[in-house]
């Protein structure tokens, strides 16, 4: 019996659970159901396979799990998805491999929709499941188990970043960001040489139209106020994807007042019902990255939020900022909440 057997025995016993219990398919706090369920389905393996041994890591550790078999370890990262699609966003180009010493690092991936308590799994190396590079808030694989290209031509390429400085791994992000994108994406320092940020006017409106949304979503509480606070967006755009702009506010603000039932709105408020479409979408799709920065975020505004869907833990803040900053305004407008102004319905 040889790693793939092994992968593969643990494929056929999740998909076989019919149900499976709640507690595996949901995610609570930092605890993650797939990540505990796959640990006991190892365990019960390891009692009828006798070379195999397992060991679980937990906290910040890439791989989440060794599988030791014959004497041979063997990484096995842990993702899943609950919208029964095969992709999702991977490690951190620059995350260290703690342990060494691997074979080979697996990916094993499960999927399911919500309301269907039972699991799809699939699995392979994980070095063939990185589609792509990508740099929302850091440079990050993503993840693709149905990828037929990887950011690496072999393991071998690989197992080369592993072993790769920092400074030699910024090279290597940097060649890529060059070949595969338009405009410098992300920031890293360089030795020598300089990489100048891109104008935000110079991107294709639609890219920009999405930088601002996410500004719109992570920092309502200075936009959505008497006068208007743009260094955190602006800071925002620099450092995540070295976007800039001489006239930041312009894109949140610029255009006087919004005339709405005979009451001058604030333009950020127009601002944001032109763009409701996106921003309801961006809300539906964000990723759990996406979602704990806005979450992080929105903390200091000490309102209790559910945190069950993010999309309208959204509006009830601005929901709250609307009535702490414009109250009389909103009132002269017979306009009850500013989630409904703006357009946008749960």
């Amino acid at each position: 019996m040889d790693i793939l057997d092994v992968l593969e025995l643990i494929k056929v016993r999740i998909e076989a659970l019919n149900p499976v219990p709640e507690k595996f398919l949901i995610s609570r706090g930092n605890a993650n159901g797939f990540e505990e369920l796959v640990p006991e389905i190892v365990d019960v393996l390891s009692k009828e396979i006798e070379p195999l041994e397992f060991y679980v890591h937990y906290g910040h550790h890439f791989p989440d799990m060794d599988l030791i078999l014959h004497g041979k370890k063997y990484g096995l990262e842990l993702k899943s998805r609950n919208n029964g699609s095969w992709d999702t966003n991977g490690n951190s180009v620059f995350e260290s491999i703690t342990d060494e010493n691997y074979e080979e690092i697996y990916l094993l991936f499960g999927t399911h929709r919500k309301g269907t308590p039972r699991l799809q799994v699939k699995y392979r190396p994980y070095w063939q499941a990185t589609a792509a590079i990508t740099v929302t808030h850091s440079p990050r694989f993503k993840i693709n188990m149905n990828a037929t290209e990887s950011v690496f031509e072999s393991a071998a390429e690989y197992a080369s970043l592993r072993e790769m400085t920092e400074v030699e791994k910024i090279g290597f992000l940097q060649s890529y960001l060059k070949k595969n994108t338009a405009g410098a994406k992300w920031f890293v320092p360089q030795a020598s040489g300089t990489v100048k940020p891109t104008p935000l006017n110079d991107l294709e409106p639609i890219a920009k139209a999405k930088v601002v949304c996410e500004a719109m979503i992570v920092y309502p509480q200075d936009l959505l106020r008497k006068s208007g606070k743009y260094t955190r967006s602006h800071e925002y755009f620099l450092l995540t994807y070295f976007y800039y702009s001489g006239s930041i506010r312009d894109f949140f603000s610029a255009g006087g007042r919004w005339d709405k039932n005979g009451i001058k709105l604030p333009q950020v408020m127009k601002r944001m019902h032109l763009s409701r479409d996106l921003l309801i979408e961006m809300l539906e799709t964000a990723n759990e990255e996406f979602k704990d920065l806005a979450y992080q975020s929105w903390s200091e505004l000490d309102l209790k939020l559910p945190k069950k869907n993010f999309k309208r833990d959204y509006f009830t803040v601005i929901d709250y900022l609307g009535k702490r900053e414009f109250h009389e305004l909103l009132k002269s407008a017979d306009i009850s909440r500013l989630s409904e102004i703006l357009g946008f319905s749960s």
